[in-house]
């Protein structure tokens, strides 16, 4: 006959195993305050749905380039799940004097918006109070320090700096960008700008990618956050 009352006393310690707990049995309110520590909380599990109204940035995707490629290529980064994305470039060298350059992936995530979908405007001023500006309408690309960055600044990190994504992955507004950066020209100037910019279509944008005007890019340190809401 089994015992339907067995006082605590008569339960010695660690009797009570997995076997004996049915599943979804036990609930938070059985929990010790400040009980669960990280190592029992699984890799990937912090989802953004659990950390929405919390903030902060998720990192999408990271790129290292130590040697050099014709383009650094974020495909099929932007999804659903995010309306805003960051974009933190800490270095960017190109192997000659050229402009960067940005286009966005279509639907596919290989095939590029090359049409005059793009505009953009950037203006700054180098260290000598010298004024540096570009513009495109109806371009086929966005285009980033003008006058060429200086291929032999290894120490000042060609280009680098931040910038947002506004809405890429959607088909009922145009994607948006903006942002800082900094970068040594060809004259050997640096120069601090702004740039803003927007590919005007509405087909679905998944990612993009950074190449040069001319040349490889040699090195490049750069990471793609989702902003969570």
């Amino acid at each position: 006959m089994s015992k339907t009352t067995i006082p605590t006393g008569g339960i010695t310690a660690d009797a009570i195993d997995g076997t004996k707990i049915a599943d979804d049995a036990i609930n938070s309110e059985h929990y010790t305050d400040g009980s669960i520590d990280t190592a029992h909380i699984g890799d990937s599990q912090v989802t953004a749905a659990k950390a929405t109204g919390v903030g902060g940035l998720a990192k999408i995707v990271e790129k290292t380039v130590n040697s050099a490629v014709s383009e650094v290529t974020f495909q099929n980064a932007f999804t659903s799940t995010y309306r805003k994305y960051l974009l933190v470039v800490s270095m960017l060298i190109p192997s000659s004097d050229a402009t960067i350059n940005l286009r966005f992936y279509q639907s596919d995530g290989t095939s590029e918006y090359s049409g005059g979908y793009y505009n953009f405007v950037s203006a700054g001023r180098d260290n000598s109070g010298n004024f540096e500006s570009d513009q495109g309408n109806g371009d086929n690309k966005i285009v980033f320090c003008t006058g060429g960055t200086d291929a032999n600044s290894a120490s000042d990190g060609g280009m680098s700096g931040a910038f947002y994504f506004l809405e890429p992955y959607s088909s009922e507004f145009s994607a948006r960008m903006t942002g800082t950066y900094q970068w040594r020209n060809a004259s050997n100037e640096y120069v601090a700008q702004y740039i803003s910019g927007k590919y005007s279509g509405t087909a679905l944008r998944t990612g993009f990618k950074l190449y040069p005007g001319s040349g490889n890019i040699e090195k490049c340190f750069a990471t793609l956050y989702g902003v969570i809401n």
